[in-house]
């Protein structure tokens, strides 16, 4: 019975959407089509194709690039960045697109004042067929049970009605308290309905926290997906997950302003695949508007091929990546070897190097009920401790951490009683009051 309203859903869906000219299948057959012959002709014509008409579209209509007629590559186009959009909001949108039907967006604002985007529905029906074509590189199909972790509220709030269409079970990560998982494990170990996961990583690593703290065992349930996204995924976390659930969980780079820009793929190795059917990135030095080697670390700058309501062209994302090709998957595809946090949080060591990985190492130390890596000078580095008793491991701690940032690291712990969460649920792993 289980299985059968599962396809009941999967059907329904594809067929509301057959009834409404079959829009989100034709994107989503063009996705599929696109990555999966990325060396090919064709794919390579309608990538090119797509970026010719976009970038047309802008400077026909969009009065931010009006001075870029006549260009003749994506390179003569503008580097901009959030804070650009925001403060020429109106200039970018298209004149063509005003007085049709759009859709704001606007970003959690976890670095600053939220920005809001304005797409257009044929963007929004190429985001959906990217979430169903990723979904289900990732193991899962519209229908089966998904439990969806993230702040929850106002434009974001799922209906009673999409929410039972689409079989979505909503979980607000702001009140992901002990009873609560605790509801919700039994909940996930209740039926046989087949079941997916995708949500904030920090909502995977306290639930494994606190099967932890009741010493559980393994998870009995039938999974299909589990996605990680909005914040970095850690060894730790991704070992507690496997330790649980026996599944291995997959890591997603999305924003809000543009859709999914990559995702790791079911059996297809640890980098992630690029979204080159809908997006095209470019990784610019970390100083230069200039592209860096394959290999290198550098900024993530992002031109929206779809939409033409607001013409995002060469955002700044203001995350770090490393591109790479490993011809063994993706077709041949360039993917992300890394995809780090945003600039404005990494931290550096005594050297000036960038480390992204060493926040990781505290969770290492499942006593934490949260933690926070604040670098303050060129080396001098806080830890803000949320920790029920006494911490008897401070040297180890301090040690291991003057290990990633360097002997001569001026390293203090703090300990509060909470580090509060952003406005989005999520909660920041490191900040960066010192720029070198």
């Amino acid at each position: 019975m289980i299985k059968l309203l599962e396809k009941a859903r999967y059907y329904s869906f594809w067929f509301i959407d057959f009834l409404k000219g079959g829009k989100v299948k034709n994107h989503f057959n063009d996705i599929k089509f696109i990555l999966e012959n990325f060396d090919t002709d064709e794919s390579k014509k309608r990538r090119s194709n797509y970026q010719i008409k976009l970038l047309e579209h802008a400077v026909d209509t969009v009065p931010f690039y009006e001075a870029y007629k006549g260009f003749t590559c994506l390179s003569e186009f503008p580097i901009v960045n959030k804070l650009i959009l925001r403060e020429n909001l109106e200039n970018f949108i298209s004149v063509s697109y005003k007085n049709k039907p759009n859709f704001e967006v606007s970003t959690s604002g976890s670095t600053g004042t939220p920005l809001l985007v304005y797409q257009d529905i044929n963007k929004k029906q190429r985001n959906t067929a990217d979430t169903l074509y990723f979904g289900e590189k990732a193991g899962y199909k519209i229908g089966q049970k998904l439990f969806y972790f993230r702040a929850w509220g106002g434009i974001l709030n799922k209906s009673v009605l999409a929410s039972f269409l689409q079989n979505v079970k909503t979980v607000n990560v702001k009140n992901l308290d002990k009873e609560s998982i605790r509801k919700l494990i039994h909940n996930i170990t209740t039926g046989n309905s087949t079941k997916a996961f995708i949500g904030y990583t920090s909502s995977f690593r306290e639930i494994c926290k606190y099967l932890d703290s009741i010493n559980s065992g393994p998870i009995k349930a039938n999974i299909s997906s589990m996605i990680a996204n909005a914040e970095p995924l850690g060894e730790p976390t991704k070992n507690a997950v496997k330790k649980y659930f026996d599944f291995d969980i997959l890591s997603r780079y999305s924003n809000m302003e543009n859709g999914i820009l990559s995702q790791q793929m079911k059996n297809e190795g640890s980098n992630f695949h690029i979204n080159w059917a809908s997006f095209f990135i470019e990784i610019l030095d970390l100083e230069k508007n200039e592209p860096v080697s394959h290999g290198t670390l550098g900024r993530v700058v992002v031109t929206d091929l779809f939409n033409y309501s607001m013409p995002i062209i060469r955002y700044d994302t203001g995350d770090l990546a490393v591109i790479n090709i490993d011809r063994n998957y993706f077709n041949g595809a360039p993917s992300f070897f890394k995809v780090e946090g945003r600039r404005m949080d990494t931290i550096y060591d005594t050297r000036g190097n960038i480390m992204t990985t060493v926040v990781y190492e505290l969770e290492y130390f499942p006593e934490f009920k949260q933690s926070q890596l604040i670098q303050e000078g060129e080396k001098v580095y806080l830890v803000k401790i949320n920790i029920e008793g006494k911490f008897k491991q401070e040297e180890k701690l301090i040690n291991m951490l003057k290990k990633y940032l360097g002997e001569d690291a001026i390293v203090r712990i703090e300990y509060v009683n909470e580090i509060p969460q952003l406005s989005s649920g999520k909660m920041k792993l490191t900040i960066n009051k010192y720029n070198p």
